[in-house]
């Protein structure tokens, strides 16, 4: 029985997740980050790269700290990782620094903006802000990353 709890919170965490993007990262984990978790800016009107299928930007907006994650789903993980890596090709050919990153098994990499990761056919770009300034909060970025990864 209570595996049968177990599977049935599984599965419907996953298809929430799924069927809602911006359900990626745990309401908790946003509450605890910015003291919200109302999301500011749903939108699938993201226009999406090549060989993408969807794609979903979501924004949080806390007293001191605003967060956007951006989702964009692919047909197959080579997909998502030719797509991380145009990416990182672009940021480099406009001289922005990148630094690779190794969100557990997941591989990425951050910039001054943010950080942007794979994990299977999901890519996903994370960025946290204090909202006095614009300043990248890159622990609270990161936080956020790993949030996203383990949920999908």
């Amino acid at each position: 029985m209570i595996r049968l709890l177990c599977a049935v919170l599984f599965l419907s965490r996953v298809v929430s997740a799924a069927v809602d993007a911006c359900a990626v990262v745990p309401s908790v984990d946003i509450a605890s980050m910015l003291g919200t978790t109302k999301n500011k800016g749903i939108t699938d009107k993201l226009k999406l790269p090549p060989k993408a299928t969807e794609g979903k930007v979501c924004t949080y907006v806390g007293k001191d700290n605003s967060a956007t994650v951006i989702w964009i789903k692919f047909p197959s993980a080579a997909a998502a990782r030719e797509y991380l890596n145009n990416v990182r090709d672009g940021f480099e050919k406009q001289s922005l620094k990148t630094t690779s990153e190794k969100f557990g098994s997941d591989d990425g990499f951050s910039f001054n903006n943010g950080m942007l990761a794979v994990k299977k056919n999901i890519w996903l770009r994370v960025n946290v802000n204090s909202t006095a300034g614009k300043v990248l909060a890159p622990d609270l970025t990161r936080q956020l990353m790993m949030d996203a990864l383990r949920a999908n």
